[in-house]
């Protein structure tokens, strides 16, 4: 059993459990539904400090971790909404790390794996996820800043950041449907740095694993 679980890639468990928030994010709301989406942001936290692993930014990732998940769960349980902007920064901080640590290791790596693959989807999911929480910030402290958000006094528990996360995946794939439009002077550029990201992302990582894995082919021919 030890051997199996080793066999698994590091970065399994956080792309699970990021794909599980990604899909229930956007279909939930209400307070029992979204502490469950809570749960999930707090699991996927823990599995990325897993799958950084050892080295020397394990520590200041732990650490970060620590005090974001203070901050969210302080906010949850006091009820304090000024610890709610509080809380987003920090696990947009987070996310950034993340996002950081898992591009830098991509580009180290000189060969093509399960969780290399892995872990470049995990960045970009990780992205979403990230300009969702901007996109709730923005919105909260500029409401009406997004045409087709809920306001302010219909909406219940959860839906900013279901309605956040639907639409940050909107941009980041560029799909642009159409039914949310931000029309702020800070939100508009905001969107067009996540799709742009979205675009040159795929384009510059996709690029680098074909190279690598073109590099590594043509070296065993040899």
């Amino acid at each position: 059993m030890t051997r199996l679980i080793h066999k698994i890639p590091r970065n399994a468990a956080l792309l699970v459990v990021l794909l599980v928030l990604i899909i229930a994010s956007p279909s939930v709301s209400g307070e029992a539904a979204w502490l469950f989406v809570e749960l999930l942001f707090d699991l996927v936290l823990l599995a990325g400090v897993y799958s950084i692993g050892l080295g020397v930014q394990r520590w200041p990732f732990i650490a970060l971790m620590v005090l974001t998940l203070g901050m969210r769960w302080g906010e949850l349980l006091s009820g304090y909404k000024v610890l709610d902007t509080t809380a987003a920064v920090f696990s947009v901080t987070w996310l950034a790390y993340a996002i950081t640590l898992i591009i830098a290791h991509l580009f180290q790596r000189r060969d093509v794996s399960l969780d290399t693959i892995l872990g470049a989807m995990i960045a970009y999911l990780l992205a979403a996820v990230a300009f969702s929480m901007i996109f709730q910030i923005i919105e909260v402290h500029s409401p009406g800043s997004f045409s087709g958000f809920p306001s302010a006094e219909s909406r219940v528990e959860g839906d900013l950041a279901s309605t956040t996360m639907y639409f940050s995946l909107v941009c980041l794939t560029t799909m642009g449907f159409g039914d949310i439009v931000p029309v702020s002077a800070l939100a508009r550029p905001v969107a067009v740095i996540e799709g742009v990201f979205g675009q040159l992302y795929l384009a510059v990582m996709i690029a680098r694993l074909v190279g690598l894995h073109i590099a590594r082919s043509a070296g065993n021919d040899s």
